[in-house]
């Protein structure tokens, strides 16, 4: 059950909002629920993004496929490391913005995805290997409809998966004695997602219980690496750096039910954020007749986001720790 209440939580909190979207926190009664939500969600989002991303485009691969007809499909899960905040035990004050600090739990983020290739154009020989091929690349990512649990509820109003493509340039062809390189972009979101969250302390004095709700909120990525494999008997050996991007919207819905005479106050913001954080990768793959077994651990770092009031146990921009597994076959 805490686990299921930790994936809604997280995914339901796939935004982060900029120093413009803090300034649209007005004084008043909804000051505080505004900036405290505002804060917790650029918390959460580079771990979610860095889910989503992972390493390599193709799990385990890092040149060109050599051409027509040749193709890879990669059934991967990622996971990375992070923290998450408590968010109903904490009020909203009824005045004015106040610092809060938030206490949380090391969990790891889950995200499920399928990567493919397809060969469009060899390359042009150069002594025992070939560059210039090119690759097609696709991805899904999905999220199943989970139930309602603890003080979030979120639902999929464009479906469970979210389709993504790229492209991949081959610099050197693979071969028994050249490793394969390329240079890959790609592009990844995840669905659509609408969902609400719940202070429920209770009221006294300038603290009160209060409501939150996304509604259209979205994340997209743009990722570009330099990679490298290398394919050995039974084993192969991969690694690969590059650059991350992330790109995140939502209309907010705060409302606070302050007691009377003022009753429950109401907020509309409109919130969107970028970040761009380096990744680095490695990889392990054992070689089968059918398809190959990998494992990736990376790490992200870099990329600012605005200064935050409120504390949730570490920088929102810290470097985070991740890792893939997953099965990959194709021709």
């Amino acid at each position: 059950m805490r686990v299921r209440n930790t994936i809604i939580a997280v995914s339901a909190a796939l935004v982060a909002v900029s120093a413009s979207a803090q300034g649209q926190c007005a004084a008043g009664t909804t000051q505080d629920a505004c900036q405290k939500t505002t804060d917790l969600f650029n918390f959460l989002t580079p771990q979610i993004s860095t889910a989503l991303v992972g390493g390599s485009t193709t799990l385990g691969q890092g040149g060109v496929l050599g051409g027509f007809p040749h193709f890879a499909i990669a059934v991967r899960a990622s996971a990375v490391k992070g923290t998450f905040p408590t968010i109903n035990n904490i009020g909203f004050n009824t005045t004015s913005a106040q610092a809060s600090t938030y206490t949380g739990e090391d969990q790891y983020v889950p995200m499920a995805s399928v990567d493919g290739a397809i060969g469009i154009f060899e390359g042009f020989p150069l002594g025992v290997t070939k560059v210039g091929g090119l690759d097609a690349l696709v991805s899904a990512t999905y999220i199943p409809t989970l139930p309602d649990g603890g003080d979030v509820t979120m639902t999929l109003p464009g479906g469970s998966t979210k389709f993504g493509a790229g492209v991949r340039l081959g610099l050197l062809q693979e071969s028994l004695v050249v490793p394969g390189v390329s240079f890959s972009y790609i592009q990844r979101g995840l669905p659509t997602i609408s969902a609400t969250g719940r202070s429920t302390v209770s009221a006294s004095g300038t603290t009160a219980p209060g409501d939150f709700a996304m509604n259209d909120l979205t994340i997209k990525t743009t990722s570009w690496r330099f990679s490298a494999s290398k394919t050995f008997l039974i084993f192969g050996l991969q690694a690969g750096f590059g650059q991350d991007k992330y790109d995140n919207s939502a209309a907010l819905h705060i409302a606070v039910n302050a007691p009377a005479p003022v009753g429950t106050q109401q907020a509309n913001v409109s919130v969107s954020n970028t970040m761009t954080r380096t990744n680095i990768y490695a990889g392990l793959s054992l070689n089968f007749f059918v398809g190959k077994l990998v494992a990736e651990v990376g790490q992200v770092s870099g990329g600012t986001l605005p200064t935050a009031r409120n504390s949730f146990g570490s920088d929102a921009a810290a470097g985070r720790g991740y890792f893939s597994v997953g099965l990959r076959t194709g021709f």
